[in-house]
């Protein structure tokens, strides 16, 4: 869990249950790329996801506000995951 300030407003990064303790091991580095996000995170509405996308791997993410603004992570894509369609036009040609 991270708590911190963003502007004027407290917020606080949570991981899901849903993510493996690998991704949790390397959670200073998962904190600071949501916290790149910057203070658009404070501008979004309540329940809305966005994406942290990384050189290897992508971040999904879901806004709470309640008394806090919390930013819960939902999942963890690593690259060998995600679709690519250049990926396919290679092989193809």
């Amino acid at each position: 869990m991270f708590r911190g300030k963003m502007g004027d407003q407290e917020i606080l990064i949570l991981f899901s249950s849903a993510i493996s303790k690998s991704f949790k091991e390397e959670k200073d580095s998962v904190y600071k790329q949501i916290l790149s996000v910057g203070e658009r995170i404070l501008s979004f509405e309540d329940g809305t996801s966005f994406t942290v996308a990384e050189p290897n791997r992508l971040i999904v993410a879901e806004v709470k506000k309640h008394d806090l603004v919390t930013v819960f992570i939902q999942h963890i894509i690593e690259k060998p995951f995600m679709y690519d369609a250049s990926r396919e036009e290679d092989q193809a040609g």
